[in-house]
Parts: structure tokens; sequence; C-alpha cells
């Protein structure tokens, strides 16, 4: 069924409105109690049985020494009710900030730049002049959330983003022209004054590599991240729109229909919601960034983990304690879709999982709710 771009609007905007105690008395007689089994949860049934009006497909990959799931539920396509595969790929939303970030990080380990120059060195002064206290800000405070920059999406309670992915989905749209929503609008705070999550930091980063490399940043990490690790179903959204095709996304119209919402995304190509993928080339970056020393250095690891940098979500991860395992992970939402990224360094455990849906509340809710199951069947 057709809707109008007005209808997709309002859905849009809807949208962006919206993670033993031992026995000290025992006898010495009194023999051990059995060991308890530990439940092992049937991820295909799950997947299977979360499938509904509001959540149409599902890719899940749970990957351990000793077992992996790799499955898929539901459909990618609610036109022609195509099955969704375990090979399917569809843009990744922020879960993709951590390789802008790492891009960034290596470059400052390479001496290429310095995480602590403020913006002023590599920008031109008709952008300054148009973001407040950008000649305050440095590239580190961009990229772990502490410049204060006002983030894109928030422009208008959404409808000036939301706008911006309706006007002509032919045209290629890149960071400037989302940064541009935020010309002389207030910040947050002063930089590095607090915390605020933002993605307009990151498209701004993604102007300074730019610059630094004399080329568009999709190139060093194709080159860096995606050919070494043999991440052969990834690339960069709107900028490599020619290496492949992705699955629809769908958000409600808040009358029980959906909007198919991938044509406004092919052309997208910013920093914030970098890359398409697939779960298993996910899992290689992260955990390759995690526990690979010949992919990720420890300079570098400490800068981007490091707990002098953290913040929420700093450098593209969060970290976080979950039954006592340290957990590195990121939520990604765009307008059709969601998706996580997790691994558990000490396990050596993976988990991708994909939605093609996003900006529902029942869609938000259930992938939160399927993650924290996984993790509390793996942990």
């Amino acid at each position: 069924m057709y809707y109008s771009k007005q209808l997709l609007l309002s859905s849009l905007m809807a949208a962006s409105l919206f993670i033993l105690q031992g026995c000290g008395s025992c006898s010495s007689t009194t023999p051990p109690p059995p060991p308890v089994e530990p439940i092992i949860i049937d991820y295909q049934t799950v997947i299977n049985d979360l499938i509904s009006a509001e959540i149409p497909g599902i890719v899940l990959l749970v990957d351990s020494p000793t077992s992996q799931f790799l499955g898929s539920a539901g459909v990618s396509n609610l036109e022609t009710q195509q099955a969704m595969q375990v090979s399917d790929v569809m843009p990744t939303a922020s879960t993709g900030k951590k390789m802008i970030a790492l891009l960034a990080v290596q470059l400052a380990d390479e001496g290429l730049l310095n995480l602590d120059d403020t913006l002023d060195i590599w920008l031109s002064e008709d952008i300054l002049s148009r973001i407040p206290n950008s000649q305050q800000m440095t590239m580190r405070q961009l990229l772990n959330h502490t410049s204060g920059v006002f983030n894109y999406d928030e422009i208008d309670d959404g409808e000036a983003y939301s706008n911006l992915f309706l006007a002509e989905p032919e045209v290629l749209k890149t960071d400037i022209d989302f940064l541009e929503l935020i010309f002389d609008h207030p910040g947050y705070f002063l930089p590095g004054e607090g915390y605020e999550y933002s993605s307009s930091g990151y498209s701004l980063a993604a102007l300074i590599m730019d610059q630094v490399l004399g080329e568009h940043h999709s190139v060093a990490m194709r080159n860096r991240f995606f050919d070494p690790l043999g991440m052969t179903s990834t690339y960069y959204k709107g900028s490599e729109a020619f290496m492949g095709n992705f699955i629809s996304g769908y958000v409600t119209t808040g009358e029980g229909d959906f909007i198919d919402t991938k044509e406004f995304l092919v052309n997208t190509s910013k920093a914030d919601s970098p890359v398409v993928s697939s779960v298993e080339d996910m899992a290689t970056f992260l955990k390759a960034l995690i526990a690979d020393d010949s992919f990720a250095n420890d300079a570098v690891k400490n800068i981007m983990l490091g707990e002098d940098n953290r913040g929420e979500e700093a450098f593209g991860i969060g970290v976080e304690i979950f039954n006592g395992h340290t957990i590195y992970l990121h939520y990604g939402r765009t307008f059709g879709y969601s998706a996580q990224s997790i691994y558990i360094e000490d396990t050596d455990t993976s988990i991708v999982l994909f939605f093609n849906c996003g900006g529902d509340d029942i869609c938000e809710i259930t992938h939160d709710e399927l993650i924290f199951t996984i993790l509390q069947n793996e942990l």
C-alpha cells in the first residue's frame, strides 16, 4: 500500500521521540547436592515466537567457543513476504560509531592528528562560525560525547531531521547536510563541562578525518577494517551504495500499517550511522577490536576503553557489568531498523541481533528483552 510522504513524516517523527550464596555450615558427612543443569534456550523457537505485526523479521547470532547459533525468523520484505535470511544485511545505525571512533584514534596513534586539538585546526570558518563553541571543542570530546554540540536528531523535536530524510531520497546526503541542521543552534553546555550523547559530534569528527586523509573516510575504513577482516558483507551506507543492497525496514503509521523506509536511507552517508552489515561481520569487527592486539594495539584500546576516557557509549562502545562479566556493546536504532552488537571478553562470546523495525515501542522493548534473555542464558 502506498503512503504519502506526510504520513511517513508523522511516523518518523513519532519514532524519533521514543539496556551464590555458599553454604558455610554444611556437615562434611552430608553429600553435596547434585549439580544444577543449566537451562538451554532454544533460540530459534524464541525468535520464531517474537515475530508479529510489529516485528517483521529477526536475525540473531550467538557465538561462543562451545556453541554457535545463527538463525533468522520472519520476513525481510512485507510486500513480497521474502523470508529473512541469516546472511541478510541492513543499516546498523549507531553500532557503527565504534568504527568511526577507532579510525580517529588510530590516526591519532599514528601522529596524523591530535585528539586534543581544537576543531579550528582542521575545519573552515564557514562551519566553525555556525556551530556555537566549536573552536573550543576537541576531537576527543566529539568522540566521547562531552563536546556539548547539539544533536541534529533532536532539532525541532525531530521534524527537521525527518524532513531531510524525506527530501529527494535519490540524492546523496552526507555529514555536512545533517550538520547544517544545527547551524547557529546553542549547544547543551560548554565543551568539557558535561555529557550528552550527540550524533553531530561524529559527523564533525568525520569532516576532520576527511581533511586529514585527503579523501572520504570510508576509503580508510575499507582498507583498514572491512577488507583485512574479511567483512565482505559490509559497506559504507550511501558512499558505497553501489556495493550492495539491504533489506527493507519498517515503521508503524500509528494505525496498524507499516511504511518501508529503505528508499530514504539508501543515499544517506553519515558517520553517526555509517555502515550496512551482517550479524557475522558485526561480530567479527567488535571481537577484533576488543581481543585482537594486531588489529587494535594497547594504546588505541586504552584511549577507547580506559576508565579515564569513559562515559556512556564513549568512543562508540558501552562498557557494562552483567552478572559479574564485563560486556562491550552498542545499541543502534534508525528509521525502520534496530541492531545490537555485544562482545563478552572473558567468555569469548559474540551476540549480534537485528530487527527490521525501529522506532516502535513494541519493537524496542522486545529487542531489549531478548538481549537480556540471551545474556542471562549465556552468563
